[in-house]
């Protein structure tokens, strides 16, 4: 009998992050190669997206863009 594998995989696979920089918060667009996930809004903070990322886009190949602004470009 074949089990059903229940654990999020995106082995190989390429997650695009869009970021909207500001001094307080970022605007994030996520999608795949398949489909746009979400946009949300998240304090500016590296680690909180990471921690997303790695929760909801296990093993995915992260390509990231940000809008040059005030913090560089």
């Amino acid at each position: 009998m074949q089990t059903q594998s229940t654990e999020l995989d995106f082995k190989g696979q390429n997650i695009f992050v869009g970021i909207d920089v500001h001094l307080k918060s970022w605007t994030v667009t996520i999608l795949t190669e398949a489909l746009t996930h979400k946009t949300f809004t998240q304090p500016a903070c590296a680690d909180t997206l990471c921690n997303y990322l790695n929760r909801n886009f296990p093993g995915g190949d992260y390509n990231s863009v940000y809008e040059a602004g005030f913090s560089g470009f």
